[in-house]
């Protein structure tokens, strides 16, 4: 892109006759070149005025968005010890790579690509590239692994206590990190500041008349091989455009859709054996068991609790089912929702990437079209940590009751009443052991379920109806989930 001397004359004039002898020697006006490299510096500037504030504008709502989701996420899990369990550490994780890509995005993503000319420091150029790379891996990473354990955590079945799930959470969440690093490693390694010359070693005359050798161009910050050739530097970007393809779209995609699909379809097979095991009997049956219940009632102490619990399932019969059709609907269009989203707001910047990457799209005729494409593709992929938050904790039970509480505390300065007929309070042994689980053991189940009808001599809370009637059709529990309404989404969501 260097610029020959006879092309400069035809911008600027040395001042003296071009049939002078010493023409070719003499010096150019720096004044005359300075002007002409500003307005070739202004030619090349990627947007104009109006872009640059629509898209300033629309980045500021991203990331003022994104630090109230992402902050209000990391508050609830900081404030109360009993929401740090392991699913909700790693929405935490999270939520920090989304706080810190927020941030970060306009000065490291957003303003160096306003004009052509890089004006920081090799230090933030490998810092802006880096920083961000590594929570963009960080947070593809935490949501494949969030998909993971959310799958094996309800097919499973498998209690343990918070703290070593806490402390299990915290070790992926440093994996996470250390394997975010170690993909944006070539970032740090390869990209360099370097000046893009227009003009190099021009012999000018400054505004004090004094001959002095100039050079003129632009600081950029690019992948730079040292010393290496340029085809060298071309297949390290081309690999790391495919690690980037691979690891921030392929991977985490298939790991939403594969084990999301596995856990829909477990869920179902759940509620199908859910719905058969609360089928009531036939009607001779049941006037047989009736019977026989009423005939060995001096004998068999426990039949008190048959008759009641039996006529408890046949009353809510329907109503169970339709809440379970109706939970199994939800989750599945939440989980379908976690990875179509995913899936949209990612794609069009790997497709663009991709095709810049590999020169697919190098006409010199579309250059502004394919740059503004480009930075439109990188918005929307940032939509993704204002959406995130949403997805993986307003729409969780509990994170809702903490914003509810965090609101009326530090917004409206008061203490929010809980109604009594919360469903935690009644069964908060189970709240405290699991709050982000659907599921517990069938001794628990049973245990509170006797202690909240005697202490209460009322009927069962809303949603632990499953629970209670297990108390007589030990045959009934099997190999399934018992789901509460109140808790139901936190092992999904």
């Amino acid at each position: 892109m260097i610029m020959e001397v006879k092309d400069i004359d035809n911008y600027c004039d040395r001042g003296i006759h071009p049939n002078a002898s010493n023409y070719l020697t003499a010096p150019f006006d720096g004044l005359c070149l300075q002007k002409f490299f500003y307005q070739l510096q202004a030619s090349l500037r990627r947007f104009s005025q109006w872009e640059e504030v629509l898209y300033t504008t629309v980045y500021i709502i991203i990331s003022v968005a994104a630090v109230i989701g992402n902050g209000l996420v990391i508050l609830a899990v900081v404030r109360k010890k009993a929401m740090r369990t392991n699913r909700n550490v790693l929405i935490l994780n999270l939520a920090l790579c989304n706080l810190i890509l927020a941030i970060t995005n306009i000065p490291f993503l957003w303003l160096p690509s306003i004009d052509f000319e890089f004006p920081y420091s090799r230090f933030f150029c490998k810092f802006a590239n880096v920083l961000p790379g590594s929570n963009i891996y960080c947070s593809t990473l935490t949501i494949s692994i969030m998909a993971i354990d959310r799958y094996y955590s309800v097919k499973r079945l498998k209690i343990t206590s918070n703290r070593k799930q806490c402390f299990h959470a915290v070790l992926v969440s440093l994996a996470i990190w250390i394997a975010s690093f170690i993909l944006s490693l070539p970032l740090l390694l390869y990209y360099e500041t370097s000046m893009l010359y227009v003009m190099r070693e021009i012999r000018v005359v400054d505004q004090s008349g004094h001959e002095v050798i100039r050079s003129y161009g632009w600081r950029q910050c690019r992948l730079v091989s040292a010393g290496k050739s340029p085809n060298i530097t071309q297949r390290i970007q081309l690999i790391m455009s495919l690690l980037q393809v691979a690891f921030l779209y392929i991977v985490p995609l298939f790991v939403l859709s594969i084990f999301n699909v596995k856990l829909t379809r477990f869920l179902k097979t759940n509620a199908n054996k859910m719905s058969k095991t609360r089928a009531p009997p036939k009607r001779d049956e049941r006037s047989d068991s009736h019977h026989n219940s009423l005939k060995s009632n001096n004998n068999n102490n426990t039949a008190f609790f048959t008759q009641p619990c039996l006529n408890s399932s046949i009353r809510n019969q329907s109503m169970d089912r339709n809440t379970t059709n109706k939970r199994t609907s939800r989750t599945t269009s939440l989980l379908i929702a976690m990875a179509g989203c995913y899936a949209a707001l990612w794609f069009p910047f790997t497709l663009i990437t991709f095709l810049i990457d590999f020169e697919l799209v190098n006409n010199q005729e579309y250059v502004n079209l394919v740059e503004r494409i480009d930075q439109t593709c990188k918005m929307v992929s940032m939509l993704s940590i204002c959406i995130n938050p949403f997805l993986y904790g307003f729409l969780n039970t509990n994170f809702r009751h903490e914003f509810s509480d965090i609101y009326y505390r530090y917004i409206r300065c008061e203490t929010k009443n809980q109604p009594t007929s919360r469903f935690q309070h009644d069964v908060s042994s189970i709240a405290h052991h699991r709050q982000d689980s659907v599921y517990n053991d069938d001794a628990t189940l049973l245990n509170t379920g006797r202690q909240s009808i005697v202490k209460d001599g009322s009927s069962s809370p809303r949603g632990f109806r499953s629970s209670i009637r297990v108390c007589s059709g030990n045959k009934m529990i099997g190999d399934r989930i018992v789901l509460d309404d109140d808790i139901e989404k936190d092992s999904f969501v």
